[in-house]
């Protein structure tokens, strides 16, 4: 019961500061909601072919519930709503009891439980972080501390659960990795360890001939390592060298002389 107060607690927190900071920096909270769009958008992205799994059910049932106790919590604050105030514990503990059930997944070593519970916390370390960097009055000082510390919680938490489906090389958790280790909320930027899983999430999205995100991925090499490293060499070259369709070139018809055949030959003999 604690845990579910606590997370309707940090939910609510993080909509008043949001408030806050929209009226004192607009422009800041428009950068955030176009770094939460683009979180969203790569969430979207489908990381396992096949049905859907047991896991990625759960996953999107923890978004309803999360995202329905996100306006539940707004309700409370408007006086034309008439929802029940219970709404926030009632979907708060509902998220809290899914979530429960993906961790289960995760520790039996379900690979896609392990991967949608990485997600689920980069997505609240992210967007806790975004909420930390807005706030600049001096009375909410310490909402930015907790959403900070927080922030850390749950990117160790994404650390763990990613690194399971990264060992396998699946492009998308190492993609994550990669931005976990090239980011600022666990300490230092371990560059060279961020470079290392965006080479892997690179050889894998090309493999799988998705272009677009291997140049990505390059991109964010580049930005973590010399644009002479050996890793950055091999994705460009993989980006950029094709196998030729078939092991011949066909010249263009004018270049060609037509072979006469062996009737006209014996004709004119």
């Amino acid at each position: 019961m604690l845990r579910v107060y606590g997370l309707a607690l940090l939910v609510g927190a993080s909509i008043c500061s949001s408030a806050y900071a929209s009226e004192s920096k607009s422009q800041t909270s428009s950068a955030t909601a176009k770094t939460q769009q683009s979180a969203s958008a790569n969430a979207s992205s489908e990381p396992f072919v096949g049905p859907a799994s047991e896991a990625k059910k759960l996953y999107r049932r923890y978004k309803r519930a999360y995202d329905k106790t996100v306006v539940a919590i707004a309700c409370v604050r408007d006086p034309k709503c008439i929802e029940p105030e219970d709404a926030v514990l009632r979907h708060s503990k509902e998220a809290l009891q899914i979530l429960q059930k993906l961790d289960a997944l995760a520790a039996e070593g379900d690979v896609q439980a392990n991967y949608y519970r990485g997600l689920i916390a980069f997505e609240r370390g992210r967007f806790y972080d975004a909420q930390a960097s807005v706030i600049t009055h001096p009375d909410f000082i310490l909402s930015a501390t907790v959403f900070r510390r927080y922030s850390r919680e749950q990117f160790l938490l994404a650390e763990k659960y990613f690194s399971v489906p990264a060992k396998l090389n699946n492009p998308f958790a190492c993609r994550y990795m990669g931005d976990i280790y090239s980011s600022t909320i666990l300490g230092q930027p371990r560059k060279d360890k961020a470079t290392n899983y965006y080479y892997a999430a690179a050889i894998g999205f090309i493999d799988q001939g998705n272009k677009i995100e291997g140049a990505k991925m390059y991109t964010a090499m580049k930005e973590n390592a010399n644009p002479a490293d050996s890793r950055i060499v091999k994705v460009y070259a993989k980006l950029h060298n094709e196998e030729p369709i078939a092991s011949w070139r066909k010249l263009p018809n004018d270049i060609v002389q037509k072979i006469p055949s062996k009737k006209s030959q014996e004709t004119l003999n």
